[in-house]
């Protein structure tokens, strides 16, 4: 009966704003949150087979002023991304700890609960005769969606060896050669239908922040424009899922240290109102999530002193960090810009969950940042976690990968550009950039490789450059998780080349985080 009360009031309000008979308030749209709040604890406890307990009286009695028309609140009209919280279903603030909110216990039905997946089919009569505007989608359990993707990788790997083995024939037998060929298209067009089928748009991502920013921005006392865009771009149903914590925690990031408040803005020449930008780019067999802001912008130096203060980082190593290196102290854990523990921030836990998270769905975070002008950070994500692209290396006559995403360039290595600072090797790429160097063959091996005698090719990620003996070919694979290695976090797993030989895939971040510990030691 409480629940049935509650939401018949609720429902009143809510059909004289349909009807235009009442205008919305910024109060209004404040007492129909908190009141959907409310139906949301009701709800969870009827799914505990509890009765559910009565809403805040002086919260129903608002509600059903509003919608007598006794109550008017001179706050003033709502803005359009109050009213866009309003009319989705909103979530509530997420804790900086876990990153990870409540389950509500409705949804909108277009986007159903984590086990199944709306089934991308024409609404037009088919062949079969299917009647013009008759029933055209079904929802599968996403385990069976799975283990579909998992036999596609399967799938993907033979075609690999069969390529493989009909390439070491050479073209003495041009049906072989057609019917490998063929077979690659095939398995390449299966392999994206069933990629599609787990594919969702960044809608059910984004769908939650409005009401973040409208609630944190209320607390704050700052006035925010959030900016939605790429909510139709599409990405793996699992990355969806793991990447709604460490979303909701950059935005609410951005919003307690990125903007300044309105006072603060005004003296820097600017409109006393924030800009939040989330969006999504596909960026070919990736999407790029950003979230940027107009705000003051992250000083290298200040975050640099802050890790020391708290003995994140030693003096030896803060002085041979670059400006890049420095920003990235923020993701360490325990670091924390704010002395006193709010609401929002200041237990110095949060950072270093996100980029745990992006960094397991083999991902990266980047950060850009200019002084009073504001701050992006951007998540590159794969479509998919199934299929893994990775270039093939040899080491000496043993064979590695690397992901593909981490790879930025190939290049001779010229041993003059080779030089030594504080105890760090490092190589000058380009007129004016110098990255650390690493010698895979000292730090897997054991012995370095030896430049001008020893085949050479360097390889360029974003952590540094690889020295290797030479550089085979990108190949599609499916990573095989490691439960043997001594070595484990050095690797992101193992796969089976064309070759028919186990692979292991090399952990670039893992690796160099160990490199400088060890020279730390």
């Amino acid at each position: 009966p409480a629940m049935v009360e509650w939401c018949h009031h609720l429902e009143d309000l809510l059909d004289k704003l349909r009807s235009h008979k009442l205008v919305a308030d910024s109060g209004m749209i404040d007492a129909i949150l908190r009141s959907v709040d409310v139906l949301h604890r009701m709800l969870g406890e009827l799914a505990r087979d509890e009765q559910p307990l009565a809403g805040p009286v002086d919260l129903g009695s608002l509600v059903r002023a509003y919608a007598s028309g006794e109550h008017r609140a001179d706050t003033g009209s709502f803005s359009a991304d109050e009213s866009r919280s309003a009319a989705e279903s909103p979530s509530p603030p997420v804790a900086e700890e876990g990153l990870s909110s409540e389950p509500h216990a409705t949804r909108d039905a277009a986007e159903d609960s984590a086990s199944s997946t709306p089934i991308a089919t024409p609404a037009a009569a088919d062949a079969s005769g299917s009647e013009p505007g008759a029933e055209t989608t079904i929802r599968v359990d996403s385990t069976r969606l799975d283990r579909a993707m998992n036999q596609v990788g399967e799938l993907v790997l033979l075609r690999n060896r069969l390529s493989a083995a009909v390439a070491k024939l050479g073209s003495s037998d041009d049906t072989l050669v057609r019917l490998a060929r063929e077979t690659d298209l095939a398995v390449n067009d299966l392999q994206n239908t069933v990629m599609r089928l787990r594919m969702q748009p960044c809608k059910r991502l984004f769908q939650s922040l409005p009401r973040v920013v409208r609630d944190a921005s209320r607390s704050l006392g700052k006035r925010v424009r959030l900016e939605l865009d790429g909510e139709d771009v599409e990405i793996d149903k699992t990355v969806i899922d793991a990447l709604s914590g460490p979303l909701i925690h950059l935005v609410r990031n951005a919003l307690d240290h990125g903007l300044e408040c309105p006072a603060e803005r005004s003296a820097a020449g600017k409109s006393e109102e924030g800009v939040l930008r989330v969006a999504a780019l596909h960026l070919g067999d990736k999407v790029r999530i950003e979230v940027g802001d107009d705000g003051r912008g992250m000083n290298p130096q200040k975050i640099l002193h802050i890790a020391l203060d708290k003995r994140i980082i030693s003096e030896a190593d803060a002085a041979r960090l670059s400006e890049r290196e420095m920003l990235e102290l923020i993701f360490r854990p325990g670091f924390s810009t704010k002395s006193e523990v709010s609401e929002l921030s200041g237990r110095g836990v949060g950072m270093d969950v996100v980029r745990a998270a992006v960094q397991g769905l083999r991902g990266r975070v980047d950060i850009e940042t200019k002084a009073n002008q504001g701050t992006r950070m951007s998540l590159e994500l794969p479509l998919t976690l199934a299929v893994l692209p990775v270039l093939y290396f040899k080491l000496r006559r043993e064979t590695f990968a690397l992901p593909v995403a981490v790879v930025d360039n190939l290049l001779e290595v010229d041993p003059a550009q080779v030089h030594n600072i504080s105890g760090t090797p490092v190589i000058q790429v380009g007129a004016d950039r110098i990255v650390p160097f690493i010698d895979l063959g000292e730090h897997l091996h054991g012995i370095p490789l030896r430049l001008g005698y020893d085949p050479c090719e360097g390889i360029l990620t974003d952590r540094g450059l690889l020295l290797v003996s030479e550089a085979l070919g990108i190949e599609d694979s499916v990573v095989k998780p490691l439960d043997i290695s001594q070595q484990q976090s050095w690797y992101q797993g193992a796969t089976i080349s064309g070759g028919g030989v186990v692979v292991l895939i090399l952990d670039v971040q893992a690796l160099t985080s160990a490199i400088r510990a060890n020279r730390a030691a």
